[in-house]
C-alpha cells in the first residue's frame, strides 16, 4: 500500500488480493467501500497531520460514513494495481462529504461519494454518539487541503 499526494486530491495505490474478488474472479463490489475508507484513514496523516487513530483513541471523534454510494464502470481483478482518487467536496458543520475515483491502467473504473459525520465517542459525555461540530483545528486543514466541486 502507497500514497501519493496532488492538490486537492489523495491517491491511494492498492493491490487487488484474491481475497476482494467474488467468485467471478471481479472484485466483490462491497470492498470499494472498504477502499473508500482506507483512503480516507491515509487522507489524515498525509495531509492534515494527524493519525486518523489520534481522533479515535485520543480525541474520541469517529468518522462513521451515514450515506454512501458507488457507480461500477470497468471490472477490477485479482492482480490488478488500482489508485483510489480522494476529494473532499462539501464540509458541514459536522459532516465532511467525499468524491473518490478509482482508476486501472485502463481508466476510470468506478466513482464513488460517501458522508461522514464527527461523532462523539467519549462513552462519559452526555453526547456520546451525537453527531458535533468539525474542531476548529481539523476544519482549518480540511480547508488548507481544499474543498471543491467533484471533477
Amino acid at each position: 500500500m502507497t500514497t501519493s499526494t496532488a492538490a486537492g486530491v489523495h491517491k491511494l495505490a492498492l493491490d487487488v488480493r484474491f481475497g476482494d474478488c467474488d467468485p467471478a474472479g471481479i472484485v466483490y463490489f462491497p470492498r470499494f467501500f472498504d477502499f473508500f475508507h482506507q483512503a480516507m484513514e491515509t487522507w489524515f496523516p498525509a495531509h492534515l497531520g494527524f493519525g486518523y487513530d489520534e481522533f479515535v483513541r485520543v480525541r474520541k471523534l469517529g468518522f462513521p460514513a451515514v450515506h454512501t454510494e458507488a457507480d461500477f464502470e470497468r471490472p477490477s481483478r485479482f492482480g490488478d494495481r488500482i489508485e483510489i482518487h480522494l476529494r473532499v467536496i462539501r464540509l458541514g458543520r459536522s459532516s465532511i462529504e467525499f468524491a473518490y475515483e478509482v482508476h486501472g491502467q485502463d481508466g476510470r473504473r468506478v466513482t464513488g461519494r460517501s458522508v461522514c459525520v464527527v461523532m462523539n465517542l467519549d462513552e462519559r459525555s452526555p453526547e456520546h454518539g451525537a453527531a458535533v461540530a468539525i474542531p476548529a483545528e481539523l476544519r482549518e486543514r480540511i480547508e488548507a487541503f481544499g474543498v471543491g466541486p467533484e471533477v
